[in-house]
């Protein structure tokens, strides 16, 4: 308690522009002891408090930060009531707790954060979007936390980027540092012992992911990519995920292979090639539905065997799971050539054994 009441002391005594001594003085004690009390390492007798307080036109509750403290415990459990939104895909339920959490914290950098990154997921929805902006401006404008500042730059650039405005979102995403000068690369240089090779693992994650979703990115946008072409491009993606992961031990990112495959498939729909459709596809439900069934996972490949995976931290962005989005996938008309064949209705059965709706 000592820490929050020294560090409440030095704030108030800068807002009222007064000196250790001005306070000393009105309480007949020694500056030294004052000074003391601003450094942490004592706090005032109890009957100094109400004296404190009045002098600085604050509650004793203020001055000993008990409301601070209350403040974080109940944006802590907006928090913990966001990530259990979060996980199922309930958005709209998540952005109604940080409205109700905006009403009472206004003026919270954390609540602000959370408020913004709920509003990206209805960015279809014009009105909220020019909100979601709007917070943004006003977190880049008047915040200091970093982690904030560089979400918001995020959010900024993509929702500019769906609007269509490029040059805007450009503007934004030239804000952020570059990769060698990220948090996370430059710890690599810090931290020591066990904390230095489980970054280490994270950032090789984190790498495979880039790397990997990048090719698959380049991919499925680039519409004048040949099949065989495509074919070549994400079999190296596919290549850096089992480089890394070796004992099959994919986790999250079973999800990122079936992204894959689905856009092999889709590719080779589109040049009505059956086997390798279905092969494709075979590979894009299996991967579906081990993501969807997989709960807790400890991997036991080499380049990551520090890390855990557990679906609850996990968010999703629908409420629907992976197999049922596959389903409504599997509905469109490039697969209708298939649609007749026992494989291809084998792996409809096999996704509606796990599909969820969300309903």
């Amino acid at each position: 308690m000592n820490i929050i009441i020294s560090e409440n002391l030095k704030e108030l005594r800068k807002k009222k522009n007064n000196t250790q001594e001005d306070l000393a003085e009105f309480l007949t004690v020694s500056i030294t002891a004052v000074s003391k009390w601003e450094r942490g390492e004592c706090y005032p007798d109890i009957e100094f408090l109400p004296k404190i307080a009045a002098y600085y036109d604050v509650s004793v509750d203020d001055l000993l930060g008990v409301g601070e403290i209350r403040k974080k415990e109940r944006i802590k459990e907006y928090e913990e009531k966001s990530n259990k939104y979060c996980n199922i895909g309930d958005r709209k339920s998540d952005l109604e707790l940080w409205r109700e959490a905006h009403k009472e914290f206004p003026n919270d950098w954390t609540v602000l954060y959370n408020l913004q990154n709920a509003m990206y997921y209805f960015y279809r929805d014009e009105e909220i979007t020019h909100e979601a902006i709007e917070l943004c401006e006003k977190i880049l404008s008047q915040c200091t936390d970093n982690t904030y500042r560089y979400s918001a730059m995020q959010t900024m650039c993509y929702l500019y980027s769906h609007k269509g405005e490029h040059e805007k979102a450009r503007e934004y995403a030239e804000m952020a540092p570059k990769y060698g000068v990220s948090k996370d690369m430059l710890l690599n240089h810090v931290l020591i012992g066990d904390e230095w090779f489980t970054h280490i693992q994270d950032n090789i994650v984190w790498l495979c992911e880039e790397l990997a979703g990048h090719i698959e990115i380049y991919v499925s946008v680039s519409s004048n990519i040949e099949y065989d072409s495509a074919k070549t491009l994400l079999t190296k993606a596919l290549k850096i995920y089992e480089l890394i992961y070796e004992n099959g031990d994919y986790g999250f990112y079973h999800d990122r292979l079936d992204t894959i495959y689905t856009t092999l498939a889709v590719k080779a729909a589109d040049k009505s090639l059956l086997d390798e459709t279905i092969e494709n596809l075979s590979n894009a439900v299996y991967h579906a539905i081990k993501f969807d069934i997989t709960e807790k996972l400890c991997y036991t490949s080499t380049l990551v065997n520090r890390r855990e995976y557990n679906r609850e931290g996990i968010q999703k962005s629908e409420m629907t799971n992976n197999c049922y989005d596959k389903l409504q996938a599997l509905e469109d008309k490039r697969y209708d050539f298939c649609r007749d064949d026992e494989r291809f209705i084998k792996l409809i059965e096999d996704l509606k054994k796990v599909a969820v709706s969300g309903e």
